[in-house]
């Protein structure tokens, strides 16, 4: 895990304890712009330590290069111990070592599974009297009532607040079209058509370096459940998690429906076509796009809006390029016969900041302080900072224009371990225009604006509008971890995948999978109106 000391940063991830909201709390932390947040250092200096989300392609510099961790300094008043993994098993693992093992960190992240399973333990602080509008009126910038209404677990105290989310998506399919050009071969407009492509990518030696060392197709399950990357869920008509079928008015959890079956049939004959990348499963993002930058693997999927960008230095495009000056990675949608190619964002799938129990009873002043700081975060200074650089120096601003200065963020941030990705992580999204603000990167391309245009216009499914939590008592994660393991038995030890009925059966009743999405239909149904209500889960 990487550790770092920094002066003055407590983050904290965007909440709203709905019974607060709006009225004035005596006890309740003063808001971003008191003495602390304008620069003053009244306030007493604090300790703090954090455990955050961080890309495993960034890391952070010495102190003397962190003009972020110099402004918190200086603002805040306070000494932050930053540990920092990417999102994914390792930090799930590691963060349950820690509140199992008491020495709580200040103010932490993690998934939503985790975050329901803490509360239910209780271990988590009632946020009611450190978030509300009063102290964090840069975060509610980003965040809507009812969303953090709708993101609370029925029948537990305001113990979770959801981080700013994006609600632009970006997830597409992306190609080699240099690769589809040396093979003659057409941008696939279908799915047999992206199954050619992947064996010809396989076999016809694409690179032309005469060896057969090439995929048509790579992805990172970390040895876990099988990931939403491949093909064949979109193409079975099943994106991300959870849907919303409005037609027939149900709730279909995706990654345990009946439909899965054919997902998993796909998947099956794709790896005994050869045309997936060996090590899949064993892969952690990102891996599998580390392959693709090196020439491995014709065909990935991502959600990064800077993929296929020449203009993003550290994009998988820009980082073949450096091996392979003719690399030329392209959108594409194959599913004309399927109506959705992603989901927007919802809260369902923010991950919440969240607080200890023991630190809010021990020391309160230590949350009121993390406030005060992922406010300022969510603040046009703090997002400036955090995404862009110094003023002056990484872009120049004229009102509500920001016109970027691409080398010299290069010199000072990407080649100081792309540190700036870690300090984005309360504010982690690409949507300057909430602040009012227009962006302007002198390196993007014709082409990387057409690359934008295509995936922006993916459709996109809208998602289920509330944070869903199973009922009182019941883990979804032991449920998530029978699942992944009767996937995995289909998939590499079944014949086909005419068991998964069979599996899903129990899975619905041993492992209360119908009791548990009954509350998630229930909760979803909680604010819709009475015409559209859905039917009982099946």
């Amino acid at each position: 895990m990487k550790t770092l000391k920094v002066l003055g940063a407590v983050m904290l991830v965007s909440t709203m304890v709905l019974s607060a909201c709006g009225s004035k709390d005596d006890n309740a932390p003063a808001a971003s712009g008191g003495d602390a947040a304008s620069g003053g250092n009244s306030q007493q200096k604090l300790d703090l330590k954090w455990f955050v989300f961080a890309p495993a392609t960034a890391s952070l510099p010495s102190a003397d290069k962190d003009f972020v961790k110099k402004a918190i300094e200086e603002k805040f008043n306070v000494t932050l111990k930053l540990d920092y993994l990417p999102f994914g098993t390792d930090y799930d693992n590691k963060i349950n070592v820690i509140m199992t093992g008491g020495d709580h960190p200040d103010m932490f992240l993690s998934n939503g599974a985790a975050s329901q399973k803490f509360a239910v333990d209780g271990l988590l602080a009632d946020q009611t009297p450190f978030v509300t509008r009063e102290t964090m009126p840069n975060y509610f910038k980003w965040i809507k009532e009812d969303e953090i209404k709708n993101y609370q677990l029925k029948g537990i105290q305001y113990s979770r607040s959801p981080m700013p989310f994006q609600r632009n998506t970006y997830g597409s399919f992306y190609v080699r079209k240099d690769w589809l050009d040396k093979l003659g071969l057409q941008m696939p407009k279908s799915y047999d058509e992206l199954m050619n492509v992947m064996r010809k990518f396989t076999n016809d030696d694409p690179d032309g370096n005469g060896k057969k060392d090439t995929y048509g197709f790579s992805a990172a399950a970390a040895g876990n459940r099988l990931p939403l990357d491949f093909p064949a869920w979109i193409n079975n008509g099943l994106v991300a998690d959870f849907m919303i079928d409005e037609k027939n008015l149900e709730f279909v959890e995706t990654q345990s429906s009946l439909k899965l079956q054919n997902v998993l049939q796909d998947v099956k004959n794709m790896i005994k076509d050869g045309v997936v990348d060996p090590d899949w499963f064993v892969n952690k993002a990102p891996q599998h796009f580390d392959k693709g930058a090196q020439g491995k693997v014709g065909v990935l999927w991502s959600t990064d809006k800077n993929f296929a960008l020449e203009s993003a230095p550290n994009s998988v495009q820009s980082r073949t390029k450096q091996i392979d000056p003719k690399a030329d990675w392209q959108p594409i949608f194959p599913f004309a016969n399927q109506p959705y190619g992603w989901k927007q964002g919802t809260t369902g799938g923010a991950s919440p900041f969240l607080f200890s129990k023991k630190v809010a009873e021990k020391n309160p002043e230590k949350i009121k302080r993390s406030v005060q700081i992922l406010d300022w975060l969510a603040s046009e200074e703090g997002y400036l900072m955090t995404h862009y650089g110094l003023e002056g120096k990484h872009y120049k601003k004229e009102g509500k224009k920001i016109t970027l200065d691409p080398a010299a963020y290069e010199a000072d941030v990407t080649k100081n371990g792309s540190f700036l990705d870690i300090w984005k992580f309360f504010t982690n999204l690409d949507e300057p225009s909430v602040l009012g603000l227009e962006v302007i990167d002198p390196r993007v391309s014709d082409r990387d604006r057409a690359i934008l245009k295509f995936v922006e216009a993916i459709p996109k499914h809208t998602g289920e509008p509330v944070t869903l939590a199973p009922p009182e008592g019941m883990n979804i994660g032991d449920f998530r971890k029978e699942m992944a393991r009767l996937q995995n038995v289909v998939i590499f030890d079944d014949k086909d995948a005419s068991n998964w009925p069979k599996y899903r059966e129990e899975l619905m009743t041993k492992y209360k999978g119908q009791q548990i999405f009954q509350a998630y239909v229930d909760q979803v149904n909680a604010v819709r109106p009475a015409d559209k209500q859905l039917k009982p889960f099946k």
